[in-house]
């Protein structure tokens, strides 16, 4: 038996739309692979301690949806695509030095997080998670970029022809 390349591929989440459209690529990756998925989404420490559990209660999304709300729904699309593992974990401090941090101790074959599109006086100014997970991760990473949704493939692609010479011979 043959391992999947993709065995485990990692998640950031924060809830925003472009993190859900990063986990919705990342599950249609996880289905395509046979992989398991890990969602990592990181509380910030307030006085040196934060309430992972209280906070994913509280609505964080443009829409107004709670953290464990938005978490069912990524379990319940996990189930569509036929992703039978998905793992949530909880961090906590600062976003890439507990991803880095996360990635060290659990080896994943892939990261996927979404990007802002920040301007790069913005992204001095504010920082950029998923610029600086590319420069310290030990994995390889997948940015999802903001932009139109791609429209999803229903079928498989069609098969090519044969590549054929100029004089009409196969």
């Amino acid at each position: 038996m043959t391992t999947s390349p993709l065995a485990r591929i990692l998640v950031c989440f924060d809830g925003s739309m472009l993190a859900r459209r990063a986990c919705t690529l990342a599950l249609e990756i996880a289905a395509r692979f046979q992989s398991e998925v890990t969602v990592a989404t990181v509380f910030p420490q307030v006085h040196g301690r934060s309430e992972p559990l209280l906070q994913s209660l509280v609505p964080i999304s443009e829409d107004g949806k709670t953290l464990a709300h938005l978490f069912d729904d990524l379990q319940e699309e996990a189930k569509k695509l036929g992703v039978s593992k998905v793992h949530i974990v909880y961090l906590e401090g600062d976003a890439v030095d507990a991803l880095t941090e996360f990635l060290e101790h659990h080896h994943q074959d892939l990261v996927v997080v979404g990007s802002r599109g920040l301007s790069r006086g913005r992204r001095l100014l504010l920082g950029s998670v998923s610029t600086e997970l590319v420069q310290r991760a030990p994995a390889p990473i997948l940015v999802v970029r903001p932009g139109k949704e791609r429209p999803r493939r229903t079928e498989p692609p069609a098969a090519h022809e044969p590549h054929r010479k100029a004089d009409g011979a196969a």
